[in-house]
Parts: structure tokens; C-alpha cells; sequence
């Protein structure tokens, strides 16, 4: 009887800290309102969340009647994860509060040919500096580590079944680096984890269906549903990229030919110019060939997005990725030619945008954050669900 008393009093603990967090500024008049609990209850699990740190007080609020109610607010830094953001090249390590904020970060860079072991032992050293380096703040407040990788990662097990970009695959990482790191780690590809700190922290939060287009090295996606991640049987929903447009077409890092990023990825369009994108893009005003390649490139990303729509159903698509931060505008010029594609009933409500949020690791941090928020308790992540 203790026990399950004991389970309801953090459930209410955790529904009171989600409702605060979502109200961003609240009273315990208006918690006891919304929840029905009594005005005593809510008294004793405020206290006890200001007591533990989560929560606290801001100021006074007044209704022109009576006392003033004072003003709740969470305490953003009593929640954090690291966010670990590994790419061909680069590993970058942040501190990442429950409101999605970016407070301290460090990076490395690494061999592009770098093997398994030694991409687990650079990340390892990377969170080990950084957890030295702000032990004081990560005390007690950290729940987890979230990692996002480039390429299909199996869910929740955190193998990387294969990476492109590294050229290897089927690397056990979250156990590895659960068993030497002694802390909760989730493994996550990339662009899944994109959609799930827009869907946290960013401009998608009031939307329950939209999709996020990365487009870098690469060309990958993520579907939002109904507020959930699309993961499909083996967690390899959204891999846009290996689209096969033309099977006789050029030859793709995955072996097969013609998917559909030889034809829209920066690589493709470096590899193309035989110069850095944004040369390629300082470009665009003047020269005709590029001028009629970039159009062939915003063509396909407007048939694909068509496509994307009227398959999901869903408002919104996103582009973030290096490709979209150097050349902005490609966001209008895919809606406009989109919009003639799309059934006329689905695109009276629908968007092409430019992601909100920029950081990879900031992204990596929200899959351990969204856990923590979706568990029973304040507690830091143990185990991870099936679902986000």
C-alpha cells in the first residue's frame, strides 16, 4: 500500500514540474486549478520540489484581490544532459539544460578514417573532460547522455548498424560507452534527433505532424505523427537520402547507385563545381551553370517534399543542416515550387521552414531530456522506453 502511495505521490510530483515547466510562470492557485488536487497537496509537493531545487520562486503576482500569490518558475539548471554530437571529423560535447539551452561546450576533431575503438575512446575522453571540467554544476542535476550519429542506429539497443560517413557499422556504442562512462547513455541517429528537440525546444513544439529534412554531407529525415516519432520496424524510417531516384545513376557512399542525395546533398554539388559550397553558392547570381544546377537541385528537394506530404499528411517541413544555413533562401524557392505539387487540400495550411534549433548537440541532449520528461519521476534516466 506504502509503495503504490509512495508511486503516486512522484507522478503528481512529475505532472506538477511538467505543468510548471509548461506554464513557464505559475502559481499554486492556478496548480490547483488545473489539476483538481487539493490547495494542501499542491502546497506539499511545491515545497517539496523548491526544496529539492527544481522549482522556484520568481516574484509575486497580484489579482487585485486579497494576498499576493507568489510565482513559480522551474529552475532550469536543477536538469541537465550532455549532448554529444559525433560527425565525420568532429565530436562535440555540450551541457544542455531541461529548456533546451546550450551552457557550456567543448569539441574535438577527429580523423575522418577514424575505426570503432577509437571513435569510442575519443568520445569517452571528450564527456570525461567535460564532466571534469563542470563537475560543480553537473552534480546531482544530470540525468543522462544523449549521443545523435550520422546513419540507421538500432533503437534502443544504440548500435550503429552502418555509417556512411565512417564506412563501418554494427558498433555496439551505447553499451560501450554506458560500461566506461557508468552513466544512462542513449544512442540516436541524428536527424531523429533534430525532430525530437524541435518538437521539445523549438518552433515545432505546438505541432503534432511535420517532418525535418537534414541536408549536409548527406540527406536524411525524421517524421513527427500525431506528436510521435516515426521509427518504423528497425528505426530506419526517414532514410530520404537512399531514396533510389535513378538506378543507373551515380554510385552513392551506401554502394548503391542513384539514391536520391548524389543528386541534392552538398557533397554532390561540391563534388560537381570541384569547389567548397559556399563558393559554389557565392555563384548562383552570376553563373548560368550553376544557376540551372542549383534549380535542378530545389526541383528534386520540391518533388520529394511533394511527395513527403501528401504521403504524411503532414503542416510542416523543416530543412536544417549545413546546406540550409549557407544558402537560406533555398527554403522559399523549394515551398513555392512545392506548393504547385502538392493536392490543393493539402497545402492550404502548409510550411517550408528553416529549423529553429541550431545546435547538434543541443538536439543530442533532447533525446535523454524527452525520456526524463516522459518518466514517472524526477529521478535520472535508468532504462530507455520503446517509444518516444
Amino acid at each position: 500500500m506504502k509503495q503504490d502511495s509512495d508511486l503516486m505521490h512522484q507522478r503528481n510530483m512529475k505532472m506538477i514540474y511538467k505543468l510548471i515547466k509548461s506554464e513557464r510562470v505559475t502559481t499554486k492557485a492556478k496548480l490547483t486549478r488545473i489539476t483538481k488536487l487539493s490547495p494542501t497537496s499542491i502546497g506539499r509537493i511545491v515545497g517539496e520540489l523548491i526544496e529539492n531545487q527544481f522549482v522556484q520562486e520568481v516574484g509575486q503576482e497580484s489579482n487585485g484581490v486579497g494576498r499576493k500569490a507568489t510565482s513559480l518558475s522551474l529552475n532550469p539548471n536543477r536538469v541537465l544532459a550532455i549532448g554529444v554530437s559525433v560527425d565525420r571529423g568532429l565530436i562535440q560535447a555540450g551541457i544542455v539544460n531541461v529548456e533546451g539551452e546550450l551552457c557550456a561546450s567543448i569539441e574535438r576533431p577527429i580523423d575522418h578514417s577514424i575505426s570503432q575503438e577509437m571513435l569510442i575512446r575519443k568520445t569517452v575522453e571528450l564527456i570525461e573532460d567535460l564532466i571534469g571540467r563542470y563537475d560543480g554544476k553537473l552534480k546531482q542535476a544530470l540525468v543522462g547522455i544523449g549521443i545523435s550519429v550520422p546513419g540507421p542506429v538500432a533503437w534502443p539497443e544504440g548500435i550503429m548498424q552502418y555509417s556512411p560517413q565512417f564506412r563501418w557499422g554494427n558498433c555496439n556504442f551505447r553499451e560501450e560507452l554506458q560500461k566506461q562512462l557508468k552513466r544512462s547513455v542513449l544512442v540516436e541517429n541524428n536527424v531523429k534527433s533534430m525532430a525530437i528537440a524541435e518538437h521539445l525546444f523549438g518552433d515545432m513544439k505546438e505541432y503534432t505532424d511535420f517532418i525535418v529534412f537534414n541536408v549536409g554531407s548527406g540527406v536524411g529525415a525524421a517524421v513527427i505523427s500525431k506528436g510521435r516519432l516515426c521509427r518504423g520496424a528497425s528505426n530506419f524510417a526517414g532514410e530520404i537520402g537512399h531514396t533510389i531516384i535513378d538506378p543507373n545513376g551515380p554510385l552513392c557512399d551506401c554502394g548503391r547507385h542513384g539514391c536520391f542525395q548524389t543528386y541534392v546533398s552538398m557533397n554532390s554539388v561540391q563534388e560537381h563545381f570541384g569547389m567548397p559550397f559556399s563558393e559554389v553558392i557565392a555563384k548562383r547570381n552570376a553563373d548560368k551553370e550553376v544557376q540551372e544546377y542549383l534549380e535542378q537541385v530545389t526541383d528534386r528537394f520540391a518533388i520529394m517534399t511533394a511527395n513527403l506530404v501528401n504521403y504524411y499528411d503532414t503542416k510542416c517541413v523543416l530543412f536544417h543542416g549545413q546546406m540550409q544555413q549557407e544558402w537560406p533562401e533555398m527554403v522559399n524557392i523549394i515551398k513555392e515550387k512545392a506548393d504547385k505539387l502538392i493536392w490543393k487540400s493539402l497545402s492550404k495550411e502548409f510550411e517550408v521552414l528553416g529549423a529553429d534549433i541550431k545546435s547538434e548537440m543541443v538536439a543530442s541532449a533532447s533525446v535523454i531530456l524527452s525520456e526524463f520528461l516522459e518518466a514517472d519521476n524526477l529521478e535520472a534516466v535508468e532504462i530507455p522506453r520503446k517509444e518516444i
